[in-house]
């Protein structure tokens, strides 16, 4: 396919979403607050906010063990810190405290229009002093379906893991762990479902704007619906889907990761799309450090999916070896949904055994 017809392709996707996605109208309240059954705490009773020297906002929530090994948790794109819920009882089990934030202009978070990969890491200082931990370490997941599918969003908590990797004290900083994260973009989306290759390739990087109008118009972003509705929507375009890999079949056909995935998703929306769109386009970047300079000494694990179309095999295996000898490469037979939902278990163990 020429880069003409590719840019074409984007574009009259985005113009079918536009005028043919209209939502119909609310059939209740928007604000109308269910209490339906979930095995995974949907409250912001675990949600907190800490205000950071420059007076933004950081929202952070925290899972598990409040007395376990701290682990910050990097959602994905889109996400927000309530995606790591889905931990709750592990993390108990586990003895592990998961931390996670949310970006800037998502959730409970300030918008932080001129930042960088970089200035992230620096949050996560202020949080650490805030929470007094001396010691913690870092966990991208993919435990994120803002859409469902192969249209699913991506673990784009990669690059903001490796710059902590890369920028965070030694004596802070013991581990990482990536799941199905993305990588620099140098490495390129062959291998990705289409929606992601357009999205990383063209849309984030020369067509921010009509990339925000695509987002909006996703069954995620109609905050104006309230959850129940967009329940039965998700359930009904998840009936529809025939393409669906089977692993993940059997996860969207759970009726409480399907809810926690719409709180997550209600949470990456509330300020708009536009922090979304900033979170894609500085992926889309050149990342600001090299790979390759991160520290000898730093235990990294990276966990990928041979039949992920999210993010793509070949991004672990180009981390891997930009790391060299410091990074533990796991292939599993998953997908990008799956791989979590199969091996969650294992990946909190190894990082809390590091800790």
């Amino acid at each position: 396919m020429s880069l003409i017809s590719q840019l074409r392709s984007y574009l009259l996707r985005i113009l079918h979403s536009f005028t043919h996605n209209t939502p119909n109208p609310p059939e209740g309240p928007a604000d109308e607050r269910e209490s339906p059954s979930c095995r995974f705490p949907l409250d912001d009773d675990s949600s907190d906010a800490l205000t950071l020297p420059d007076g933004r906002k950081l929202g952070y929530a925290q899972y598990g063990s409040r007395t376990g090994k701290p682990i910050f948790y990097l959602h994905g794109l889109p996400g927000a810190r309530t995606e790591a819920a889905c931990f709750e009882d592990l993390a108990i089990e586990l003895d592990a405290r998961i931390i996670a934030t949310d970006r800037p202009g998502v959730g409970w978070s300030s918008p932080h229009p001129d930042r960088s990969l970089l200035d992230h890491p620096k949050d996560l200082e202020e949080l650490a002093k805030h929470l007094q931990l001396e010691e913690y370490g870092v966990l991208v997941g993919t435990a994120n379906i803002t859409f469902y599918s192969k249209d699913t969003g991506i673990s784009g908590g990669g690059p903001y893991a490796l710059a902590c990797a890369a920028s965070l004290p030694a004596e802070s900083l013991k581990c990482v762990s990536i799941v199905c994260g993305l990588g620099p973009p140098d490495i390129g989306m062959k291998g990705a479902c289409w929606a992601n290759w357009l999205g990383f390739t063209f849309g984030y990087r020369y067509f921010p704007t009509a990339t925000g109008w695509y987002l909006k118009r996703q069954l995620a972003a109609h905050l104006d619906l309230s959850d129940e509705q967009r329940f039965q929507r998700l359930r009904q375009e998840v009936l529809r889907d025939k393409s669906m890999h089977e692993k993940d079949r059997e996860i969207m056909n759970d009726e409480s990761t399907l809810r926690l995935f719409l709180r997550t998703s209600r949470q990456s929306f509330s300020q708009g799309a536009d922090a979304v769109v900033q979170d894609g386009q500085l992926m889309c970047k050149d990342l600001g450090f090299r790979v390759e300079d991160i520290r000898p000494d730093l235990p990294v694990q990276l966990w990928y999916g041979k039949h992920d179309v999210a993010v793509p095999l070949n991004h672990g295996i180009q981390i891997a070896a930009r790391l060299g000898g410091r990074a533990a490469l796991r292939i599993e037979d998953e997908t990008h949904l799956s791989i979590w939902a199969n091996c969650s278990e294992q990946v909190l163990k190894e990082l809390v055994r590091c800790l």
